[in-house]
Formats: structure tokens, C-alpha cells, sequence
């Protein structure tokens, strides 16, 4: 039992779960945008998740609570090395304008981290914009970059597709704001900072309302479509109500960062019974 904690410590502390989240968005992006299993991108997705989040949450400039991980740090470190290795190594094989349109991002996810502004500051400093710059991150790596690798067009059901998945993911970022309270500096003006924890989950659900009736504005729809997003809405509104500053160890980090993985399956449950 011991052992299978250890595993489970070391699977949501060494960011591989949140890995898999974000190549599930990934993968709801091929799913919705009609393209075939794309596995060499979401090989890329998965090693650069890891190597980057990893980067941000033990880099000595981060002021996040993880300083009961130093007994498994180094095999974290280990890990981080080889992903990233690998990552580079799997950059060869993606297409240059992927890279190209890649690289914001990355430039985004050293700038949250490393404290380049006046100050020693950095991008997470700064205050009432950390969820914000996730948004974008997570949006423009789900979204834009995979239609970039599979030479997809930006046409309107794109832009709202990338609205959306900015939307979705602030929200999912809401419960751990609440949960930070009590780790986060003042200065940072999160949004539970501002407002409350209270209002901060009716700021969520009205993020949720406006994900859900962007669907609808879509040229391209299908049942799947509109009763995976519902479904998922509706979890999301649940974890977001849950939240507490008092919480669960593994609320935030593993069900909330979950919830991607969970619209994933969702939607392929979904096209195995309509289809």
C-alpha cells in the first residue's frame, strides 16, 4: 500500500498528470477538428508539459508550497532532464511553422518563471494576471498549435474554439486561486484575493454560461459536440462550487486537473454510442 502511495505522490507531484491533461485537450482538438490520431504531437505535448510545468513549480525563483517533495526531488529532476531531452529530440520531427507558432508559448511558460522584470520579478508576479497568462498558454498549446501541426484553417469555429478552451481553462485554475489563499502573497491580487472566495465561484460560472453558449454560435456542430460540453460544464460548475480553501490534498491536483482527462473520455463514450 505504501508503495502504491509512493507511486501516486510521485505520478501528481512529478506533473505527469497534468501532462496527460493537457494531451487530452490535444486530443479533443483533433476529435473536434475531424484529423486522425496525431501521436508524434501528442508525444511533444506530453514531454514538453512535463519538462515545463516541472520547470515552473521547482525552480528556486517559484514561492509555491512544495517543499515536503525535497525526498523525491530527485527522481523529479531525472524525470524533468529526460523529458526534456526527449522533447527536444521530438522537435525534430514536428513540423518547423509548428515550432514557429510554438514558441510564444514557451517564451510565456520562462517569463511566468524566471524573474526577468525590474525587481526580480517575473510574469506570476504581477499582480492579477497568473490564471490569465495560463489561459492563453494552455489555449494556444490545445488549440492553435495542434490546427497549425495538421494544417487546419482558421476559420471561425476555430476562434471560438480557442475562446472557449481559454474560458475553460481560467475556471479550472479558479479552485486552486482558492486554495493558494492561504500560500499567496497579497500582491499577487488573485482573483479570491479581489473578491472573495464566494464571488469568485459565481466569476466561474458565469465564465461557464458563456463557454457553454459559445457552442451554439458554432457552423460546424454536432450532438457530440454540444452533450460533451454540456457534460463537462457541468462538472466543472461542480468542482468549482467544492472548492474550499480547506480542502482535500489531491482536490485541486488531481481531480480539478483531471477534468480534461475526464471530457476526453466523455467524448469518446459519446462518439462510441452515437456512432
Amino acid at each position: 500500500m505504501e508503495a502504491l502511495k509512493s507511486i501516486f505522490k510521485f505520478y501528481i507531484n512529478s506533473s505527469i498528470h497534468v501532462a496527460l491533461a493537457i494531451c487530452a485537450l490535444v486530443q479533443i482538438t483533433f476529435l473536434k477538428f475531424g484529423t486522425a490520431d496525431r501521436y508524434i504531437f501528442l508525444l511533444f505535448s506530453f514531454l514538453g508539459s512535463i519538462a515545463a510545468y516541472n520547470f515552473v513549480k521547482y525552480s528556486k525563483v517559484s514561492k509555491l508550497h512544495h517543499r515536503q517533495l525535497t525526498r523525491s526531488m530527485k527522481g523529479i529532476r531525472v524525470l524533468t532532464i529526460l523529458c526534456g531531452i526527449f522533447f527536444i529530440y521530438v522537435a525534430f520531427k514536428v513540423p518547423y511553422d509548428t515550432l514557429v507558432y510554438m514558441t510564444p508559448f514557451v517564451v510565456l511558460t520562462v517569463l511566468y518563471a524566471v524573474p526577468v522584470f525590474p525587481n526580480k520579478r517575473n510574469l506570476r508576479s504581477v499582480a492579477g494576471i497568473k490564471i490569465f497568462i495560463i489561459g492563453l498558454v494552455w489555449a494556444g498549446a490545445t488549440v492553435l498549435v495542434p490546427v497549425v501541426y495538421v494544417k487546419g484553417v482558421f476559420n471561425f469555429d476555430f476562434l471560438i474554439e480557442i475562446i472557449q478552451r481559454f474560458l475553460f481553462v481560467v475556471v479550472l485554475m479558479l479552485p486552486f486561486e482558492i486554495r493558494d489563499l492561504q500560500y499567496d502573497d497579497a500582491t499577487l491580487e488573485t482573483i479570491p484575493q479581489k473578491i472573495g472566495v464566494t464571488k469568485t465561484k459565481v466569476f466561474g460560472s458565469t465564465l461557464l454560461v458563456v463557454f457553454l453558449l459559445l457552442t451554439a454560435t458554432k457552423e460546424m456542430l454536432s450532438s457530440i459536440e454540444i452533450l460533451s460540453t454540456i457534460l463537462i460544464a457541468i462538472i466543472s460548475l461542480m468542482f468549482l462550487w467544492g472548492t474550499d480553501r480547506q480542502q482535500s490534498k489531491y482536490y485541486c491536483s488531481f481531480w480539478v486537473e483531471g477534468i480534461p482527462i475526464m471530457w476526453l473520455f466523455i467524448t469518446l463514450i459519446l462518439q462510441r454510442l452515437f456512432n
